[in-house]
């Protein structure tokens, strides 16, 4: 009889695992599974990264399209709305957006060169950050938000702007302008003026638009009421030598941006473990606001991950903010920008001039 049997009257039984060996089995499953569930974790992260940048290059063949149909001019960054879903250059009430805004993914999923999902990333929850006005959807809402009319959840008077549901991404602010065309609006000696591709210098990659952190109240504006969402802004990467992160604050004719805070080796960069839980990371005169650029996918460095980067020229990279400070690659000119707008190009932060 073979070993581990034995006869019985009803025929021959095996014997089953004892205790100690299924314990063994048990222990070793636990072990790999230990093992695997890190590079599985990983692979799904680098999976995300992948296709939050196809998402991006969608964005950036759509952008392609409107610079062709637009001669050549680049979209700003967002309007002020006059009435409800209506927009002008020289109409935007210096009050504010008691109507909502225009935003630039409007211009693209308007005309159908890209849709709604084009503008999301996996990596954040719901696929980005909510509009500044979600509208009388509760879906499009997040938790805490409020609206710039005060409304702190959906209902149908809701303010609604026409902006992508969900944005991933935000514009380079010296290809992307703001909507300060006037001063009126800058309340400032300089003003924004729209950028075409003629105007940007191609010789080194130039920056279009870059991922959010996909903690959405980092780039929202605290409250006693909740947060507000900013969503709608473009990314300032550059500092004025005499008024930091405000770009409208210097004399015209008075030159002086360099990247980042002019006083750091790290441009003012953050580490991620201090922003995680960070607010009002955009539009802040504190400290640069490349600090608002994702580092959650895969890779990096001591500041934090890598992010997916949308390049003028319509191609996405992945690298760390650090990378594209470094290599200069958000322009050598705050384009749009009047007045002495060139960015020192040789200026390394922290080592003076």
């Amino acid at each position: 009889m073979a070993r581990n049997e034995w006869k019985t009257g009803w025929g021959v039984r095996r014997r089953g695992f004892t205790l100690i060996e299924l314990l063994v089995v048990v222990a070793i499953i636990a072990l790999l599974i230990s093992i695997l569930l890190p590079s599985l974790n990983n692979a799904r992260k680098s999976a995300k990264a992948v296709k939050c940048g196809a998402n991006q290059n969608h964005v950036g063949k759509a952008v392609h399209a409107y610079l062709g149909e637009n001669n050549g001019t680049f979209p700003a960054s967002y309007f002020y709305n006059y009435a409800y879903k209506r927009y002008s250059l020289t109409n935007q009430p210096s009050s504010g957006a008691d109507y909502g805004y225009t935003h630039w993914s409007y211009f693209l999923y308007n005309t159908g060169e890209a849709d709604d999902a084009s503008f999301q990333c996996p990596e954040f929850n719901n696929g980005g950050c909510p509009r500044t006005n979600p509208g009388p959807k509760g879906e499009n809402w997040e938790p805490g938000q409020y609206d710039d009319n005060g409304s702190v959840a959906a209902n149908m008077p809701s303010v609604e702007d026409s902006q992508a549901t969900r944005m991933a991404y935000t514009g380079n602010a010296a290809v992307m302008p703001r909507n300060k065309f006037t001063r009126e609006l800058s309340l400032g000696p300089r003003v924004n003026r729209f950028v075409r591709d003629a105007d940007i210098n191609t010789q080194r990659p130039v920056i279009l638009a870059a991922e959010f952190t996909n903690n959405w109240k980092a780039i929202a504006v605290d409250a006693s009421s909740g947060f507000k969402s900013k969503s709608h802004r473009s990314i300032n990467p550059f500092f004025h030598v005499g008024s930091g992160s405000s770009e409208y604050d210097p004399p015209e004719n008075t030159p002086g941006f360099v990247y980042g805070d002019p006083t750091s080796a790290t441009y003012g960069l953050r580490p991620l473990s201090e922003l995680e839980e960070g607010e009002n990371l955009i539009d802040n005169r504190s400290f640069p606001e490349t600090n608002a650029v994702g580092r959650h996918h895969p890779g990096g460095d001591r500041l934090g991950g890598t992010a997916n980067f949308l390049y003028v020229d319509g191609s996405t990279q992945r690298k760390t903010i650090l990378q594209t400070l470094d290599g200069r690659e958000w322009g050598d000119k705050y384009y749009s920008l009047s007045g002495r707008n060139e960015v020192n190009m040789q200026y390394r932060a922290g080592q003076g001039e």
